[in-house]
Formats: structure tokens, C-alpha cells, sequence
């Protein structure tokens, strides 16, 4: 939580669209990707789209989260240098996304504070991020939980859940940081 001392970056949230979505990753939605793969079977009701591309070193992990309403200050951002993250909303409720573009390549270990969005991605959409974009964890979009499926390295499930408690970390293609330390903010959402 923010003191008097911390100072607040409010971010104000926006729907996402494929146009505002491309700094980050990728919008997943009801339309096919790239339409027209050239699989012989089913062509008189199925359009095949091309292979999303997920990205990952190791093992992949698909798995679910069921997320609370509520909207905390956002502490903490992460980013995969081996891994295009992948969110899907389940269900019939949004989810948000803190995000700031990757800078990696710039040599950058910070996310710049003036380019960070949330971006609010409606049931039935999801995510693909680009490698490096610094990103929160999901936060429910309005006031039910929402349930997302999330795509993963094993390698990155397993350095997270290892944690013993919440705190930076530079291990298993996640590099965490506390905005509080580092950059001596917090990010809170305004509607």
C-alpha cells in the first residue's frame, strides 16, 4: 500500500483493440489468425488459421486462475525473455492487463514508467505477449471473478511457486521487480 511518501502513477484503463494491444503482443479474439492453413480436412466448415506463436523454453504449462474482484495497486512487474505469455478470459467477465513495451533489446532492466497501459480484454479474449513485455498478473475487469487460462513455461511456474514469500526475483525466465523499490511507485488503475 502507498504512503504519504510514495508517490502514485494512476493509469487510466482502456478497451483493448488490436491497434493498442501491438506495443505488448498480440490480441486473441473471435477472429482466425491469419486464415487460410492449408489442412485438407473439414474445408466446407472449418477456416484453419496459422499456429499462434508461443513461444517457450522447456516444457509448456497451460493452467487456470480464478481471479477476485478488486483493484490493488499494481507493486510488482515482471518480464520472460524465453516465453510469449499467453492470457485467455474464460467465462463471461474481463480481465486487465498492466503493461509496459519490452526495452530488453535496449539493454533496459526497468519498464519505462511512461509508456505503461492497462488495457481491459473482454470474455472470450485473450493475450499473447511479445517476449520482454513487462506485465502484472491479471486483474478482474469489472465486479465478478473472472477465470483465465494462462499459458506458460514449467520453467516459470516452478521458479514462482518456489517463492517463499513475494519478492524480487531473477530466476527461471522471470525477472520480477518491485516498483516500490526500484522505482519508488505504485500504479493504481483509474476508470
Amino acid at each position: 500500500m502507498a504512503t504519504s511518501s510514495t508517490p502514485v502513477l494512476r493509469v487510466p484503463v482502456f478497451d483493448a483493440n488490436a491497434e493498442n494491444v501491438q506495443p505488448y503482443g498480440f490480441l486473441l479474439g473471435d477472429d482466425v489468425c491469419k486464415p487460410g492453413l492449408g489442412i485438407p480436412f473439414y474445408q466446407d466448415r472449418v477456416l484453419e488459421g496459422e499456429n499462434v506463436d508461443f513461444i517457450y523454453r522447456g516444457r509448456a504449462t497451460f493452467r487456470t486462475a480464478k481471479i477476485l474482484p478488486g483493484y490493488p495497486p499494481v507493486i510488482w512487474l515482471e518480464r520472460h525473455l524465453y516465453m510469449t505469455q499467453m492470457f485467455i478470459a474464460l467465462g463471461q467477465a474481463p480481465f486487465i492487463m498492466v503493461m509496459a513495451p519490452p526495452n530488453h533489446q535496449a539493454g533496459e532492466d526497468l519498464p519505462s514508467l511512461s509508456q505503461v497501459q492497462a488495457l481491459r480484454f473482454q470474455a472470450g479474449q485473450g493475450l499473447l505477449l511479445h517476449l520482454g513485455t513487462w506485465h502484472d498478473f491479471p486483474i478482474a475487469g469489472d465486479d465478478r471473478p473472472v477465470v483465465i487460462l494462462t499459458a506458460n513455461s514449467d520453467e516459470v511456474v516452478t521458479a514462482l511457486s518456489q517463492m517463499q514469500t513475494p519478492g524480487e526475483m531473477n530466476q527461471g525466465d522471470v525477472y520480477k521487480i518491485s516498483l516500490l523499490q526500484r522505482l519508488n511507485c505504485e500504479i493504481q488503475l483509474e476508470f
